[in-house]
C-alpha cells in the first residue's frame, strides 16, 4: 500500500499543485509591456525610465539615473557655491 501511495498518489498530487499554481501565474500576466522602473541615484525613489536622465560616470562604464528634482537641487547648490566664491 505504501508503494502505491509513494509511486502513484504523491506524484499526481504534486503535478496537480504545480499545474494549479502555473494557471494562477498565467492569469496575472498581461500582454501589455510594463514600463521600466528605476531608482534615482541620489534620492533613491522609483521613477519610470522616461522621467530619468541616464549618465555614464567614470571610465568603467557605471550608469546612474537621476530624477529632475535632484538635478535641479544640484544645479541650485552649484549656483549658490559659485556665487559665494565670486562674491556676488
Amino acid at each position: 500500500m505504501l508503494f502505491v501511495i509513494f509511486v502513484i498518489f504523491i506524484p499526481i498530487a504534486i503535478w496537480l499543485i504545480l499545474s494549479f499554481m502555473s494557471r494562477q501565474k498565467k492569469g496575472e500576466e498581461t500582454d501589455e509591456p510594463k514600463e521600466q522602473i528605476e531608482l534615482c541615484a541620489i534620492c533613491q525613489e522609483e521613477f519610470p525610465m522616461n522621467q530619468l536622465l541616464e549618465k555614464e560616470i567614470g571610465g568603467y562604464g557605471r550608469v546612474y539615473c537621476f530624477c529632475g528634482p535632484c538635478i535641479e537641487n544640484l544645479y541650485h547648490e552649484h549656483q549658490n557655491t559659485t556665487d559665494i566664491k565670486t562674491g556676488e
